[in-house]
């Protein structure tokens, strides 16, 4: 049994579609920027994974990177005002740390020792790089990182129907090849992020910038997906840097 590409291509295309247009219609006062799919590796390995969907909007953005500074002075042990206003990532609850209660366990009279002392300082120091990193807005900040933004993972298939398509993926891949299979698996989802933007687009009278995002082929992938008019006006470092190897 085969993969079939287009109905595969339009089961994306139409969820992704579904769930992005509800996120938008959702946060009427938010300027969205950018959607990609992301989450499959281009690595061989035992499975095919289905992409995942990610939203961003300006006010999304800024404040997440809020968030992050005061989180920074808290470690800092900083005073610092509630906001009234905060919300939470849309996944939130996927992630998992230590109860509040565990705190109260610390024994403020022990001196701390200088190695933990050490780990501290290189965790405020990596801390303060992410946040000097996230001002600048280029192609590798957290702006145009998909899995820091505020709707981050989004399912586009549901479990059983994610469970079949990648069993058919794997199937292909151990007949024709990995290279080949992944190849045109990444050729699909460029398609369905071009059709997705162009719908967004029509529908909401903004430029969203719709692209597919792997760690190993960033560039390419987002030459592939943005228009020349997209690529001049939000990365214009990278097509400058494509001009000047052509002309060397």
């Amino acid at each position: 049994m085969g993969v079939d590409w287009t109905a595969l291509e339009e089961a994306l295309r139409v969820s992704a579609l579904r769930h992005a247009a509800e996120i938008i219609e959702q946060h009427p006062n938010h300027d969205f920027y950018a959607i990609a799919l992301h989450g499959v590796s281009s690595e061989e390995s035992d499975s095919i994974d289905m992409p995942l969907l990610a939203l961003n909007s300006v006010q999304a953005l800024e404040r997440d990177r809020l968030t992050e500074t005061r989180e920074l002075m808290v470690v800092r042990g900083e005073d610092v005002d509630d906001d009234e206003d905060y919300e939470d990532r849309a996944d939130a609850e996927d992630y998992s740390g230590a109860p509040e209660d565990d705190r109260d366990d610390f024994d403020e009279d022990v001196e701390p020792e200088d190695a933990d002392s050490e780990d501290l300082d290189q965790v405020l120091q990596a801390l303060e790089a992410d946040l000097e990193a996230g001002d600048d807005d280029g192609f590798y900040s957290d702006k145009w990182e998909p899995s820091d933004w505020h709707w981050s993972s989004i399912e586009l298939i549901e479990d059983v129907a994610a469970e079949i398509w990648s069993d058919a993926l794997r199937a292909l891949a151990a007949r024709e090849g990995w290279s080949q299979t992944i190849r045109t698996y990444y050729r699909t989802m460029v398609k369905v992020a071009i059709g997705l933007r162009d719908e967004l687009n029509a529908r909401t009278k903004v430029d969203l910038v719709t692209y597919v995002a792997d760690d190993d082929h960033a560039e390419a992938l987002l030459k592939l997906c943005l228009t020349p008019q997209q690529l001049t006006e939000h990365f214009p470092d990278i097509v400058q840097d494509e001009s000047l190897s052509e002309t060397s």
